[in-house]
């Protein structure tokens, strides 16, 4: 059994917990938001851009609620740590958590830049814990399909592929989302999938360009990438959230 304490209450945070539910010998133990939001269990106002999210109430019974991230490390009884925060709060939370001797899953993107994201990694090495990025298309089954086909040549030899991932501005979590500072906008936090992704598949590109416009946000809201990779496959990725609704 793996105790769980889940930081972070909003949208993904109710997106993991429908997870943890399918997970055998997952035991979720501890939640913390510091807005208080959403510390009774009920998830039913919460909104984001996945389809077919039914509304969520959670058992509450032998559930500790905290709102400081420091008294949740101090006092809950968890194996693991859930953080489903902010981006810009990514790499303090991971950090307490790692030198409290807590394992790490991660929301992505891991950190808001690669300096934070190595500060993580070497806290997981210093502290002897794991610490997991949530990239989830490497577990959805339509994507694991995709990848064993492009690994196993089944089909054929790969000479192109292109990744798009599109969308209005997001509704929710506006405060957030919107302000490319804390977000990283689209290029960060949507486009990272299919970065992600690419190297699943190909490995580690030889180059990478990209171009890209901001409209929504003060960072990068849509971006065109190219990749160059071992195979000698052109592979391309285009991510946004500045499409019109």
């Amino acid at each position: 059994m793996v105790k769980i304490g889940i930081i972070g209450l909003g949208f993904m945070g109710a997106t993991h917990l429908k997870a943890l539910r399918q997970v055998q010998g997952a035991q979720v133990t501890a939640f913390c938001n510091p807005s208080g939001r959403n510390l009774d269990g009920d998830f039913s106002s919460v909104a984001g851009n996945l389809p077919g999210q039914e509304p969520l109430r959670w058992n509450m019974e032998g559930v500790a609620t905290f709102r400081d991230p420091h008294e949740f490390l101090k006092h809950a009884d968890v194996d693991l740590v859930d953080i489903c925060a902010p981006t810009i709060e990514h790499r303090r939370l991971a950090d307490a958590a790692l030198e409290s001797g807590r394992h790490v899953i991660c929301e992505k993107p891991l950190a808001r830049n690669s300096q934070e994201a190595r500060q993580i990694l070497s806290a997981a090495a210093r502290h002897h814990r794991f610490v997991m990025p949530a990239m989830c298309l490497r577990f959805l089954p339509s994507w694991v399909w995709l990848r064993d086909a492009i690994q196993s040549g089944k089909y054929g030899r790969v000479h192109g592929a292109h990744f798009r991932r599109v969308a209005q501005p997001p509704a929710w979590g506006q405060a957030f989302f919107l302000d490319g500072a804390k977000s990283g906008g689209a290029l960060l936090d949507l486009h990272i999938h299919d970065t992600d992704f690419v190297r699943f598949c190909f490995g580690d590109p030889q180059s990478v360009y990209s171009s890209g416009f901001s409209k929504v946000t003060s960072a990068v809201d849509h971006v065109m990438t190219h990749y160059e990779v071992a195979s000698g496959a052109s592979v391309t990725a285009e991510g946004g959230w500045a499409m019109a609704p």
